[in-house]
């Protein structure tokens, strides 16, 4: 059975998977990134956790088809190099050789692709995704990623940046996202958009139980904070996720509009605090999206977790 190697690259963590053709893993190595220690230190990890997962499974470099690596940030395909990751520290806002070096090393081939991407390829292959032609898949976690899977093929785009989702507008006027524009999904709906509309409005909601559990300190205020008062039924924090749910809903039946696929498929950290964004999400979706689409399109939450990006990484080499 065909096998190759999926690297997930992260800011804080490193999966790298020995996959084989249906997408089962073999063997496995995660390590934390330490990206502070340079660019060199994370390379030269990577190389070695290779190294690990294939003498973990008593394989050597010749029994994989490649290497594929999941990159947090914009990268030049055809030269396999990355050119701009901030969350990997100074050294990755620049070109670095990253897939060259490893074919120098390994002597097999190596392909890059976006990390969401590889996610949607995964779930599509193998995952919530498998069966249909065209999909969407969402991550919702700190940002909000987007992956696209039309007519059998990852969808990148003319400029290698298609399914930014995050940026879509939904808010005109409404908080800064982190690309600087305002209103985007990510900056409501993503972890770090429901902390900050959280902590925003808490201090006219000192009866909410999230400020118990924070002690009044609004820097302690998280997602798993949020959920955790949700779970014990106070209101405010349900209407947190509600609201992040409402918006998600609204810029989802945006999206399939432009790429009508037969399913979205839903997946992330936040996507664990679902039974309270997503009804509000679906309600509102399908009161937007076209009648001739409602009974058409399906959701579905993602299924292959945090080894997603790594087994796409990997199925990336052997369907391409």
């Amino acid at each position: 059975m065909r096998k190759a190697i999926g690297v997930d690259l992260g800011g804080t963590k490193i999966n790298v998977l020995l996959v084989n053709e249906k997408g089962e893993v073999i063997s496995r190595d995660k390590q934390p990134t330490e990206s502070e220690k340079g660019r060199d230190y994370v390379i030269q990890k990577i190389k070695s956790m290779i190294n690990k997962v294939l003498v973990d499974a008593n394989l050597k470099i010749n029994d994989i088809e490649g290497i594929g690596v999941g990159f947090p940030g914009i990268m030049d395909r055809e030269k396999k190099t990355t050119l701009y990751a901030p969350n990997l520290g100074e050294e990755w806002k620049r070109e670095v050789n990253l897939g060259k070096e490893l074919e120098n090393d390994f002597k097999v081939p190596v392909f890059l692709e976006n990390d969401v991407n590889l996610v949607a390829w995964a779930e599509w292959l193998v995952g919530a995704g498998r069966g249909t032609k065209t999909m969407i898949s969402v991550a919702i976690g700190t940002g909000i990623g987007s992956g696209i899977v039309l007519n059998g093929k990852l969808w990148i785009g003319a400029h290698g940046m298609a399914g930014e989702f995050g940026h879509t507008t939904v808010i005109p006027d409404g908080p800064i996202c982190g690309c600087g524009n305002k209103g985007c999904i990510e900056a409501i709906a993503s972890g770090s958009g429901i902390e900050r509309y959280a902590k925003s409005i808490l201090p006219d909601h000192k009866d909410s139980l999230i400020w118990d559990l924070v002690n009044g300190d609004l820097d302690k205020v998280t997602v798993r904070v949020i959920y955790q008062a949700a779970e014990r039924g106070d209101m405010l924090a349900i209407d947190i996720f509600n609201r992040a749910g409402y918006y998600l809903g609204i810029a989802l039946a945006n999206y399939v509009h432009i790429i009508d696929p037969e399913k979205i498929v839903v997946g992330g950290g936040v996507a664990n605090v679902r039974d309270y964004i997503g009804k509000p999400m679906r309600d509102e979706f399908y009161k937007r999206v076209l009648p001739s689409l409602r009974d058409k399109i399906s959701f579905a939450w993602a299924e292959l977790g945090e080894d997603a990006g790594g087994i796409g990484a990997a199925l990336l080499v052997l369907y391409r």
